[in-house]
């Protein structure tokens, strides 16, 4: 009986499938150029002077690099030199954190691909770290009933555009703020960042890929490995970064991915709060004005 009782509560899940929470787990990766801003800068951030013409195209390539890896389950902002891509974890699933890395790691590599290899340039260094993140939902009936939606809708009623042209429209409309609500109160952006900018005096530098290990079980799965550790801290957060030496993906398949953590074990590692998981379940999300 207690084998099987275990086993039940093994089984429970720790959230409901779905919900949403006020206060979600995030992890975010950020990853910029190196050497860019001396570039740009000796042309006196003129884009139109003629030496900034291999700064703006090495700027066209990255961007264009990241939108060939992005998509739904791994959307990205790009913000000049740096591009960030994040998602919320899930509390039921650990595969979730395992396809945000491997999708983080690709990315790194691809990137690096084209600006090393293929453009021969110092390369881009990455930052993959989680933290929490203060959910926000947009309102969309101010956006959708004034403005520009309230004029595609009155054109598409009197007959001056057919229905498809309604639809090019409305899928070209822009929202003017908070376009991006996931990366308001996203701590992970901040703790990416801050490791990023960190750079080289905190152990963080060159073309590399940096991972908080906060990720992991501990000691870290042997599907991944790293070719030293950083220990790092800046404005009250504090994380220990592995420099990526390889993923081996089947490994980690054939393991389940075993040793990489869901959000709430993620949260109990970024909380000395031991009640952290009960308040994010408790926790209620505001809707965006």
């Amino acid at each position: 009986m207690n084998n099987m009782l275990s086993k039940s509560i093994r089984r429970t899940p720790k959230t409901s499938k779905g919900s949403m929470r006020g206060v979600e787990v995030s992890c975010v990766a950020w990853i910029d150029l190196l050497a860019y801003g001396s570039q740009i800068s000796a042309a006196g951030f003129n884009p139109a002077h003629e030496s900034a013409t291999i700064a703006i195209h090495r700027l066209d390539r990255l961007h264009q690099a990241v939108s060939e890896k992005a998509n739904r389950y791994f959307p990205t902002m790009a913000m000049n030199d740096g591009v960030i891509a994040f998602r919320d974890l899930s509390p039921r699933a650990h595969g979730v954190t395992y396809d945000f890395l491997m999708r983080s790691i690709d990315l790194f590599n691809h990137v690096n691909s084209i600006d090393q290899n293929e453009l021969g340039h110092p390369g881009a260094r990455m930052v993959v770290a989680p933290g929490f993140r203060v959910r926000r939902i947009l309102n969309f009936d101010q956006h959708l009933n004034e403005g520009k939606g309230k004029r595609i809708k009155e054109k598409l009623q009197s007959g001056k555009i057919t229905p498809e042209q309604a639809v090019n429209e409305a899928l070209k409309a822009r929202q003017y703020f908070d376009a991006t609500p996931e990366l308001q109160g996203n701590f992970a952006l901040t703790r990416a960042y801050l490791a990023d900018e960190s750079g080289s005096a905190a152990g963080l530098g060159g073309p590399n890929c940096f991972i908080d290990l906060s990720l992991f079980s501990s000691p870290h799965p042997d599907w991944i490995t790293f070719s030293k550790k950083t220990e790092w801290s800046s404005r009250g957060m504090a994380a220990t970064f592995g420099c990526l030496e390889k993923l081996d993906h089947e490994k980690a398949m054939e393991l389940k991915m075993i040793g990489i953590l869901d959000a709430f074990e993620i949260a109990k590692s970024l909380s000395n709060d031991q009640n952290i998981e009960d308040k994010l379940r408790q926790s209620r999300f505001r809707i965006a004005r």
